[in-house]
């Protein structure tokens, strides 16, 4: 089974299933996807390790350190805290993980502990700071609506990237040295259909020109367009610096988790803000 067929199957099987997921189990701020959320940081989180560090270098501690933050987030937002203990909770781990050090760096008398630092925190950042965010677009109004918008324009810009790279892209790839599949006419192919998606979807979908107008939403898509490159690049500088090709194993023609949801996990901070701001 070759990757496009892989990829077909996935499109047609786990897509639906996840958007039947946010539309029919709406229930408790969609509990459901926000216990799915913390899943995939888990998963992904197991997979960051493994880039990030050596088999010597276990740092488990921190894949449930970043698991906690959507399910904090979400205990948060549903009782309303008027203390938010969020920040402070990552202030808390950002110490524990710089104080660690003072002992552990020991071995090796200090030399490499700016760089253990500096992955630890970013293991704990990345994908958990970012999941958390599709966690607070589950208590803004119209959620349903706008998960499904966000992960419309998140694997449209992605399957129509790869579509078009692949039937135009030969002679105008190598953009990027951290990607050199990636391909010009992929990134216009991705946008555009894009954009395409996102207001065949806010026209056949009762009441959504309500929700979003046309301008915002043109914008929108265009932006989340951009960020969906930038968090897929983003990946894979990581997996080039670790000398792998893939995260994990865990998806089918896909690889690891990540190489599924790095667009996702960028794209959800800066959705959330727009709308946000509307």
């Amino acid at each position: 089974m070759n990757s496009v067929v892989k990829r077909v199957l996935l499109t047609f099987t786990a897509v639906p299933a996840l958007f039947s997921l946010i539309y029919f189990f709406p229930h408790f701020n969609h509990l459901p996807f926000a216990l799915l959320t913390v899943g995939a940081v888990i998963i992904g989180s197991v997979e960051m390790r493994k880039i990030f560090f050596s088999g010597t270098e276990k740092h488990f501690y921190l894949i449930f350190l970043s698991a906690a933050l959507p399910v904090l987030t979400y205990i948060e937002q549903s009782f309303a805290c008027g203390t938010r203990y969020l920040p402070l909770y990552m202030i808390a781990v950002v110490s524990v993980i710089m104080s660690v050090e003072i002992f552990s760096g020991a071995s090796d008398h200090f030399t490499a502990s700016i760089e253990r630092v500096a992955k630890s925190i970013l293991l704990f950042i990345y994908p958990g700071v970012f999941a958390l965010f599709l966690v607070y677009i589950l208590f803004m109004e119209h959620t349903t609506f706008l998960l499904i918008l966000l992960f419309l324009m998140v694997f449209a810009n992605d399957t129509f990237a790869y579509v078009f790279g692949m039937l135009f892209g030969k002679n105008n790839r190598n953009i990027f040295a951290v990607s050199p599949n990636k391909s010009v006419a992929g990134f216009i192919g991705g946008l555009l259909m894009t954009v395409v998606i996102a207001f065949l979807y806010q026209r056949l979908v009762p009441g959504g020109q309500s929700i979003i107008t046309d301008l915002p939403l043109l914008i929108l898509s265009l932006f989340i367009s951009l960020i969906s490159n930038i968090g897929d690049l983003v990946e894979s500088m990581f997996k080039r610096n670790a000398n792998i090709k893939d995260s994990g194993s865990v998806i089918l023609g896909r690889g690891g988790l990540m190489d599924s949801i790095d667009s996702l996990l960028l794209s959800a901070p800066f959705f959330y803000f727009f709308l946000s701001v509307l």
